[in-house]
């Protein structure tokens, strides 16, 4: 099922990663190292507004292999405009359990 983008809840939520740094990698989400950082790039890659970084580079796709999650479901959910509560607890019931 395709989920319809809000772009205007991403511009309030996400980081003009042209301007400042994604969050760092140990910062988690849901528990899992990097999320919170793929999360940034996700949103500003919706926008945008990645600068020089890129959603879905090999430090994204090792945190989401290590969810179970897939690139493109994770985009399409993100692009609902969800906050970082409402995607942790979306990371929470699609993912497998951290390691």
């Amino acid at each position: 099922m395709q989920m319809k983008p809000n772009f205007e809840a991403l511009e309030l939520l996400a980081k003009d990663l042209r301007k400042q740094e994604p969050r760092h990698v140990s910062e988690e989400l849901a528990g899992f190292p990097m999320a919170a950082r793929c999360l940034d790039k996700c949103r500003a890659s919706l926008l945008g507004w990645e600068g020089d970084f890129t959603y879905g580079c090999p430090m994204d796709l090792k945190f989401l292999s290590d969810a179970g999650l897939d690139v493109n479901e994770f985009r399409d959910y993100v692009a609902t405009g969800a906050s970082d509560e409402e995607v942790s607890q979306w990371i929470e019931e699609h993912a497998g359990a951290p390691d």
